[in-house]
């Protein structure tokens, strides 16, 4: 839905209302992670709402435009995920047992590098300390000599021991909203005039997409802190969102020449294409950002920019990045970025591994890398060399294919994947 769009009556007002409650209760939920007895209180009201938004479009079908084909698949979908089904079982189990089973643990994740990294829980914390508190004394008690510390609070029901409540809640609202943007569809009401909750966040407006929220994503930042373990201090990474702005886009066509524009194929065959830009982009501008683009199949549903100061905020930022990965259900991406290369000695093609990475390295070189990965399995990617002429200039060499397209910024992604395979197994 867009603004352009005018407003028209709500072909579902019940149902839609109170899945406006089911997000309004979500940032209530987020607000009182910390209180025991408020989150559960909550908790019990929320999965009631959730459950009670397909009731609400059960008893008005026969006024709905093509129910019976948007909402049956909407039960055959549900049918086989586990989320849908553990509303529907918690729905029953509040209103006629007892209240969920809730079990609070926290949980520290130390990321040794790319590719090594240690999970442990505990439950000796109360619910009540804030994640500050945790962390000061986790810090305090055990702190290993390098890389980096998450320290992450979780709320989990013992019926669903491997999702986050928030996650779950988040994840069953982002369906419901892409049935009820179905429903509106087939009544040809793009826009519906249902007025908006005094949060900001709340509104009408429905997404198809089946992404949650960038409000429901950004919000758990709070629930988790990162220690780098060498300097000691907190660190943060930075994400930004891009939204596609058709005047922004214009001015970057002049600017840049018609290379610019997002290539519109999946992130496999996209490579060429945003090398093409980035080349064009590092050549005007002399430097170039680390910029991500998430899909599902060929559907580009995210793009942003990452900041980090240094290799430990990094792996944070990418990290955080799978997270929003499995929160968007994405199924690709595809990563631009500035880099270091250097080419392997051949001691180190003899033996099969690399001494000291590009970065450490006296004979590193400038380079450009376009390379993008898939939940299937496969990989794409180009690079390249960017030398310096006697003023500065940036000039780009064409492109070679990546001898390994999965480079390690990709491992988070590729292990958030495989989790959910196993998941879905």
């Amino acid at each position: 839905m867009t603004s352009d769009d005018a407003a028209q009556p709500c072909p579902m007002p019940n149902a839609h209302r109170r899945l406006m409650d089911c997000h309004a209760q979500w940032h209530r939920l987020h607000e009182v992670y910390f209180d025991p007895h408020e989150f559960r209180l909550t908790m019990n009201s929320l999965v009631q709402n959730l459950r009670n938004v397909t009731w609400l479009l059960q008893k008005q079908k026969a006024q709905l435009v093509g129910f019976d084909e948007w909402y049956l698949r909407f039960q055959q979908s549900s049918g086989s995920n586990e989320i849908m089904r553990w509303i529907v079982k918690s729905r029953n189990r509040i209103t006629k047992e007892a209240d969920l089973e809730l079990l609070s643990e926290l949980q520290v994740v130390w990321h040794q590098d790319w590719l090594q990294r240690t999970i442990g829980t505990s439950s000796k914390y109360p619910p009540r300390m804030s994640i500050r508190e945790i962390t000061n004394d986790v810090m305090r008690r055990y702190r290993p000599p390098f890389g980096t510390m998450t320290v992450r609070r979780r709320w989990v029901d013992k019926a669903l021991p491997a999702w986050e409540l928030l996650d779950a809640t988040s994840e069953a609202y982002t369906r419901l909203e892409e049935l009820l943007a179905e429903g509106h569809s087939a009544a040809a009401v793009p826009m519906c005039d249902l007025e908006a909750h005094d949060r900001e966040c709340v509104t009408s407006s429905l997404r198809a997409s089946g992404t949650r929220p960038h409000c429901m994503v950004d919000a758990k930042d709070d629930l988790e802190a990162h220690f780098d373990l060498v300097e000691g201090v907190e660190i943060e990474s930075t994400s930004l969102v891009i939204e596609r702005d058709e005047e922004l886009i214009a001015k970057s066509v002049e600017r840049y020449g018609s290379r610019a524009e997002i290539p519109t194929s999946g992130p496999i065959d996209a490579v060429p294409g945003f090398m093409a830009n980035a080349r064009q982009l590092m050549e005007t501008d002399g430097e170039h950002g680390t910029f991500v683009f998430l899909y599902r199949g060929d559907a580009l549903i995210k793009m942003g920019g990452l900041l980090f100061y240094n290799q430990n905020s990094k792996i944070l930022a990418f990290e955080k990045l799978a997270s929003q990965v499995k929160a968007m259900n994405a199924d690709g991406v595809l990563v631009i970025a500035e880099s270091w290369f250097a080419r392997p000695t051949k001691k180190e093609e003899e033996l099969g591994t690399v001494f000291f990475p590009a970065r450490d390295r006296l004979d590193r070189m400038e380079a450009l890398t376009v390379y993008a990965a898939t939940r299937d399995g496969k990989t794409a990617g180009q690079i390249s060399l960017v030398t310096r002429d006697a003023s500065g200039r940036a000039i780009c060499a064409e492109p070679d294919d990546m001898d390994d397209a999965v480079v390690n910024t990709l491992a988070p992604i590729l292990r958030i994947w495989a989790e959910m395979d196993s998941s879905t197994n």
